[in-house]
């Protein structure tokens, strides 16, 4: 039961209609409903409290004043969202709404007959008011971290009822569990904005405006929907525990979809097993050198990302597709492209290739070297780049496992479970990704994913398979006519209608141009913006009217269609300055102006780049990439 604003207080009633009226009829003051042991009773202050099993959920003496009490302890930290456990009478959302309006909430409520009691007893008026913009339950707390990602959340307060806690300690572990990871998963995301925005957007525009990169000849990935059913994949990354599966991998590639990382290519081919695809997602150019050097190109798909670095279209002269960006200014250029197939994103490549397994239909996906730790204290297999090079690096004076325990060192690894059992060092950024993986077993109950390498990781929820067995298993029939397009994804792609593959689109060169008019707009609003504050900043008395043309000024923004390819970048300027709660008019100009600088300096950064990008002098470019 799940809903988004008003809709879902909307459904729930529609839904429970017939019982919340029951519900009044029987649960009045000083009656009790002797089934579920819910029982309401009036307080020394005349408002009512609600006894469950025995226990009470609110004050028995004040429980309006008890609930602002708690309101004002949690907004104290500032939260940008609130989860909270159990609705009780709703005497809390009614004061964090009252504190904090513009704050999401997210209700999830163990007792669906509290949940029936509450909707009756506040009535219709109160919930459109005050309800919250979210009801789950403790079973499906998947569509918390949905809704809080949609919400943009970075810390989100958790509020539980005392009364409810104590009746359900299960369902707040787990709770708070979910929201750590979340927290967690977030820190790293912001991190990793922090350290390679700048780098996505540059990327993403050099390889629009090139002829030959991402935004010309390579098509959607629309053509691979399905293309799998009923074949079971394996997603191949390049941990240590490959070098124990190559030779299953061998024999499992004519009967399973293989999907590598691309850190993982080079050392697949070099021992005969060709992928049927290749993700690569990286913005760095180090990693487009695991595709130098390959012994084979045409029989694998490259399936990349706009933001990939420019170095990979160059290079690559396979087959190849494209995903939809998961950014703004991708996103931007994807909708005029008519790429819409994204995939999903648990901050490491593996994770987006697991997607992209079920995405082309598998129902059976196999890990093999996806360890998320460092089995052996090694972190890749041999033969992999980055293994190579730490050896090429090493000299007698600093060797190569000098540098690897370094780098283990720096990453603070901690041991973690391994799939067969004991331990194996790995770090906090695996974790984030070993629970992305345990979140999609729970959002895709219908996939069953297992590891193939018993040295990787456990994740929850993902058991261990043998690979012979699975061989030995396996009995595919396959057209006498022709091989399936699994086997040849890059024929899925080519075969597909023009309507479907390449939808109408703008041409590059169009693109860059409406780029530009979009952030050239947002940019003189937040010029002005500044301006208005440096004005009012001089003023010896703040005017509410002078004041009130700052509002204006948001408008603006927010009228623009585009804003948020400079809120991309200008991210942890807008953070910083939005964590301190003005306490004067000035304070709040001086916000403001910061803010605008933001904005301001993150278009400046994308109008340097289209100057600098931008094939103005080449009117041939548009047909090139075309």
């Amino acid at each position: 039961m799940t809903g988004e604003n008003g809709n879902s207080s909307n459904n729930i009633n529609r839904d429970n209609k017939t019982r919340s009226d029951n519900t009044t009829g029987r649960a009045t003051a000083g009656t009790s409903r002797e089934g579920d042991q819910i029982l309401l009773e009036p307080t020394r202050s005349g408002e009512m409290t609600l006894r469950w099993q025995g226990r009470l959920l609110h004050s028995s003496v004040a429980p309006r004043r008890e609930a602002r009490r708690l309101a004002e302890r949690i907004l104290q930290d500032a939260p940008d969202a609130l989860v909270i456990l159990g609705i009780g009478l709703g005497y809390h959302l009614e004061e964090l709404r009252l504190q904090a309006p513009s704050l999401p909430v997210a209700l999830v409520e163990p007792s669906q007959e509290l949940l029936d009691l509450a909707i009756s007893h506040t009535g219709q008026t109160w919930w459109d008011r005050y309800g919250p913009d979210l009801v789950t339950t403790p079973d499906a707390l998947e569509d918390i971290t949905l809704h809080l990602n949609r919400w943009g959340a970075y810390n989100p307060a958790l509020v539980v009822l005392q009364g409810v806690a104590r009746h359900c300690p299960r369902e707040e572990q787990h709770l708070k569990e979910t929201l750590l990871r979340y927290r967690k998963r977030r820190e790293v995301n912001r991190n990793t904005l922090r350290r390679f925005g700048r780098l996505w957007v540059r990327n993403t525009l050099r390889n629009l405006a090139c002829s030959a990169g991402a935004g010309g000849t390579w098509p959607g990935i629309d053509g691979l929907a399905g293309i799998a059913s009923g074949v079971p994949a394996i997603v191949c990354g390049a941990g240590p525990s490959l070098d124990t599966i190559l030779s299953d991998l061998a024999v499992l590639q004519e009967q399973c979809l293989i999907i590598a990382v691309d850190t993982a290519l080079k050392v697949l081919q070099r021992e005969g097993i060709h992928p049927h695809c290749a993700v690569v997602a990286d913005p760095q150019y180090w990693n487009t050198r695991h595709l130098d050097n390959l012994p084979s190109r045409e029989r694998t798909l490259v399936v990349a990302e706009p933001a990939t670095h420019p170095r990979v279209f160059r290079l690559w002269d396979g087959p190849g597709a494209l995903a939809a960006s998961l950014f703004p200014l991708g996103a931007f250029i994807d909708h005029r492209l008519g790429r819409t197939r994204k995939l999903g994103a648990g901050g490491s490549v593996a994770t987006s290739a697991w997607d992209l397994a079920r995405f082309m239909g598998a129902r059976e996906i196999y890990l093999a070297g996806i360890d998320l730790g460092f089995p052996g204290s090694r972190t890749h297999c041999r033969g992999s780049f980055f293994e190579e090079r730490l050896i090429l690096r090493g000299s007698r004076l600093e060797p190569a496992e000098q540098g690897l325990y370094r780098y283990l060192h720096g990453a603070q690894a901690a041991p973690v479970p391994a799939a067969r059992g004991g331990t194996i060092p790995s770090d906090a950024r695996m974790e984030v990704y070993r629970n992305w993986f345990s979140e999609q077993n729970q959002r895709y109950p219908e996939i069953t994913t297992r590891l193939l390498t018993p040295e990787s990781s456990a994740i929850e929820g993902t058991g261990l398979a043998c690979p012979t067995e699975l061989a030995a298993g396996l009995s595919l029939t396959l057209p006498p006519e022709k091989a399936p397009l699994w086997k040849d994804p890059a024929r899925a792609l080519r075969t597909l209608p023009p309507s479907r593959n390449l939808p109408r689109r703008e041409a590059p060169r169009e693109i860059l141009r409406n780029l530009e008019e979009s952030l050239t707009r947002i940019h003189r609003i937040a010029r002005e913006g500044e301006a208005l504050c440096r004005t009012l900043k001089g003023l010896e008395e703040l005017d509410p009217g002078e004041l009130a043309r700052l509002d204006e000024v948001d408008q603006l923004l927010a009228s623009c269609s585009d804003r948020e390819l400079a809120g991309f970048l200008a991210a942890r300027g807008l953070e910083e300055a939005a964590a301190r709660t003005p306490s004067s008019p000035r304070e709040a100009v001086a916000q403001a102006e910061e803010i605008y600088q933001a904005i301001a300096g993150a278009c400046a950064y994308h109008q340097d780049l289209l100057a600098r990008y931008s094939p103005r002098e080449h009117p041939s470019s548009d047909s090139a990439s075309g």
